[in-house]
């Protein structure tokens, strides 16, 4: 879209901005240091000798560097702008032209730059900030009676509701196994459902870079009005969660109200390694960065790690509503989650996954499924987990041995 088109060149132009802030403050650094150097190696002589020469150096870089990034920031800018109006390119596509977010080569960049930069894109009101939304077949799906009917010719009252994960989209759960045929189309968790089974699957997209309780009151939202608008009356709500996708299914249930439709009808939640206490990766960022910071020398790699979204915080703990995270420090340390959980009349089943074939083993303590560790992902203690070994993150996508654990689960409930 031409407003699309805009807001690209501008953001390039920020990025490059921004990479050349970087390359400032690394090599103002290096030559912190080895002004430095020279001055303790001079003794009584090093302050006159080199403060002179430090002062010329620091002036002559700032201005270069500010005329550099500025240049490329207002290039990026209007290139955008030129961009934007052009003429529209034609589209064989009966349903007309899409966004950035309908775009197959575009997808993957923009989960990226929404994992990691999306809580600013909505703070800016940016062009190519996407809410989050029903898709099927590569299009949003507008989540009223028409135009469900319309996606959903032969909706059925059983519902089940796949949502991604961090840097994800709803293709992810595409994603080909390990061994499988190259030539051959995947065919995701819920598209099988529908094939067997007399459900119908959904598919949620949303910015992984908000807030979990952001996206869980928007998760609440939206289902409210499936419900509402379904083309049958929903007798039955399954959600299926991978990684943060599980964080945001049980905040959307832990910020509703017990007698909301939606509500009543959600009988499971099936989370694919969701970071239920959260993840090393985020805690040890946030222990790096706190580290960094200490020292001039090394206080811009810890800006650089600490721009990382509000959607990475949340994954520390595992954070699911507002009162787990507002006022207090983003960075300071400490986990102070209210305890906040789904309804007790939804079952739950945490799929667990390992690369070490046995749970118990040190391997699989160390490195869990290589992104959550492996207690975090068991869950809230409601129900015992299945254990998957010799598994990754991301195999728990799509793979032969986690889809019968969804499909018993959908077709016979917990029991």
């Amino acid at each position: 879209q031409p407003e699309e088109r805009a807001e690209t060149g501008r953001l390039v132009g920020f990025g490059l901005r921004g990479a050349t802030g970087v390359v400032r403050d690394v090599h103002g650094a290096i030559a912190d240091t080895a002004f430095g150097t020279v001055r303790r190696y001079l003794g009584p002589l090093g302050r006159p000798v080199v403060t002179p020469v430090e002062i010329a150096h620091d002036t002559i870089a700032g201005g270069v560097y500010a005329i550099t990034g500025t240049t490329l920031e207002l290039a990026g800018t209007a290139t955008g702008l030129v961009a934007g109006r052009a003429p529209q390119a034609p589209t064989d596509d009966p349903r007309g032209p899409g966004t950035l977010a309908d775009s197959p080569r575009a997808r993957t960049l923009m989960a990226l730059l929404h994992g990691f930069h999306g809580d600013k894109l909505a703070a800016q009101g940016s062009a190519v900030s996407y809410p989050m939304t029903l898709r099927r077949s590569g299009r949003d799906i507008p989540v009223t009676a028409e135009g469900l009917a319309t996606a959903y010719p032969e909706a059925t009252g059983t519902v089940v509701v796949f949502v991604h994960g961090f840097i994800g989209t709803e293709q992810m759960w595409k994603r080909r196994p390990d061994g499988d045929d190259p030539d051959a189309t995947p065919h995701s968790y819920g598209r099988r459902l529908e094939d067997e089974l007399d459900v119908s699957s959904v598919w949620v997209r949303y910015n992984t870079g908000l807030r979990v309780s952001t996206n869980g009151a928007q998760l609440r939202a939206l289902l409210r009005g499936l419900h509402a608008a379904w083309p049958v009356p929903i007798t039955r709500i399954v959600l299926v969660g991978h990684s943060m996708g599980g964080l945001v299914a049980h905040s959307a249930l832990a910020q509703a109200e017990a007698d909301e439709p939606w509500v009543q009808a959600t009988t499971d939640t099936i989370t694919l390694g969701t970071p239920h206490h959260g993840t090393p990766l985020e805690r040890s960022a946030n222990a790096v960065a706190g580290g960094l910071a200490t020292s001039e020398r090394t206080r811009w790699a810890a800006d650089i790690i600490r721009y990382r979204s509000d959607g990475i915080r949340d994954m520390r703990h595992g954070n699911l509503v507002d009162a787990d995270w507002s006022g207090h420090d983003p960075e300071e340390p400490g986990d102070r989650r209210t305890g906040a959980r789904p309804h007790p009349h939804v079952a739950h089943l945490a799929v667990v996954a390992t690369v070490a074939r046995d749970p118990d083993s040190r391997r699989a303590r160390w490195f869990g499924d290589l992104v959550v560790g492996a207690d975090s992902a068991r869950g809230l203690g409601r129900s015992e987990p299945v254990h998957l070994g010799g598994l990754t993150h991301l195999d728990l996508l799509n793979h032969e041995r986690v889809y019968p654990l969804i499909r018993d689960r959908v077709a016979h409930g917990p029991g």
